[in-house]
């Protein structure tokens, strides 16, 4: 990795989502080593040309490469010349994720990817883990606002309850509430519209998809559950399935490895988005789940979907920056009395503007910081952001990317009331 001429690769900058990230490292206060890849050079110039904020020395200094996933020898160049790969081409599952990562884990580099699609993870793990550890390369798939906040905040909320309770302390559970205020750009849409070509994805099934280890959760299909959290009931989302099997491969990591900040063997993960009340809890869960049954049956729904918001567009920036997003872990250990919250928040749109911060850290705590990673990351594999370097990661969030992320004991709080849970937080 060391002989990288770039320190990361932004492999699909011409997206909406991409030039995002593009901008993102071009303006990144340590000035990473960049270079922009795509299939078509008149539109990487164009994003280059785009860019705001950007010194005439530092615009020099980024490079454009040619690269496609039907060219496996430029994926292959590709990698080599970087530390990391950020892959911004979706849907993944279509347009050569697994091309691409399997070049890198052949390099012994990294990757990072924004995918939702529990099926193209499953493939990229399930193909891929054994090589990157023999060669080194670290693989993040679904390190975007799916399923960043989810997976550390799991984490750091657990970590809290082993820093009371001590190493062996186990997790019983886990009970995520989130709110935000974002957009929806073409190319979400196409990757939901992909996933029907996959049912069980969309399914609230098969919590441990992704996971090594099988664990003993079983999922029970819910309109509403109460978030003490937030002092509000919460619904199901079409993000639901997904974050669950991606923390739960985080635990299953932890678990098979047997490391210190392990959750325990009987630990389960639960969600749901903040509703202003029972009711709308119940209508929102109703509506994602005939979206998903309308996105399983109706071939024409894709359609009309794709048609309203094509792929490649997505919100203004002055709505992007009106968004935010707000994410509290309460975290219960099996001793049924200690718990602790870890909160995530951001200004900004987390599923677009703030999910570009996300991925392009992510691929920085790769490039930048490899001595930091954890034990898990230094040895390589196909992991998630909980279990290749969380507390490096974090750190250059809350430092870089104006992400707050704290953790506190709130053993003796009333989680029934926001008011009584630390002021800090």
């Amino acid at each position: 990795m060391s002989t990288a001429k770039y320190d990361v690769v932004v492999y699909g900058a011409t997206g909406f989502t991409g030039k995002l990230v593009a901008q993102y490292l071009a303006t990144h206060p340590q000035q990473p080593k960049v270079a922009f890849a795509g299939r078509n050079a008149s539109k990487l110039q164009d994003v280059k040309r785009e860019l705001v904020d950007v010194s005439k020395d530092r615009l020099e200094s980024i490079d454009l490469m040619e690269a496609s996933a039907s060219d496996k020898a430029s994926l292959q160049r590709m990698a080599r010349s970087a530390k990391v790969v950020i892959n911004m081409v979706g849907p993944y599952a279509l347009l050569g994720a697994f091309d691409v990562a399997k070049a890198v884990a052949e390099a012994g580099t990294g990757y990072v990817d924004l995918t939702g699609e529990t099926d193209v993870f499953a493939h990229l793990a399930r193909e891929l883990h054994g090589q990157a550890k023999q060669t080194g390369a670290v693989i993040i798939p679904s390190a975007g606002f799916d399923c960043v906040p989810f997976d550390i905040g799991t984490y750091f909320a657990a970590q809290e309850i082993k820093k009371k309770l001590g190493p062996d302390a186990e997790i019983d559970h886990v009970l995520v509430g989130y709110l935000v205020k974002g957009s929806v750009s073409g190319g979400t849409l196409a990757s939901a519209v992909n996933m029907a070509n996959e049912p069980e994805v969309l399914k609230y099934t098969q919590p441990y998809w992704l996971s090594p280890v099988q664990g003993t959760q079983k999922l029970q299909s819910y309109f509403t559950r109460y978030l003490p959290q937030f002092d509000k009931y919460g619904s199901y989302t079409l993000f639901t399935p997904h974050n669950t099997r991606v923390v739960n491969r985080s635990w299953g990591l932890l678990e098979d490895a047997r490391t210190s900040n392990r959750y325990g063997a009987t630990f389960k993960y639960l969600e749901g988005f903040v509703a202003p009340n029972r009711v709308a809890a119940v209508v929102i869960s109703n509506v994602m789940r005939t979206v998903a049954w309308l996105l399983l049956h109706v071939s024409m729904f894709g359609v009309l979907l794709n048609k309203l918001v094509p792929q490649g567009t997505g919100g203004s920036m002055e709505k992007q920056l009106q968004g935010f997003g707000n994410v509290r872990t309460l975290a219960y250990a099996r001793d049924g009395t200690t718990k602790a919250l870890s909160v995530f928040r951001v200004k900004g749109d987390p599923g677009y503007l703030k999910t570009a911060t996300f991925i392009a850290e992510a691929a920085l705590t790769i490039a930048l910081d490899k001595d930091r990673l954890s034990p898990l990351g230094k040895q390589g594999g196909v992991l998630t952001t909980a279990t290749f370097g969380a507390e490096a990661y974090r750190d250059r969030l809350t430092k870089y990317a104006g992400v707050t992320i704290e953790s506190a004991d709130v053993t003796n709080a009333d989680a029934k009331s926001t008011l009584a849970l630390p002021a800090k937080l």
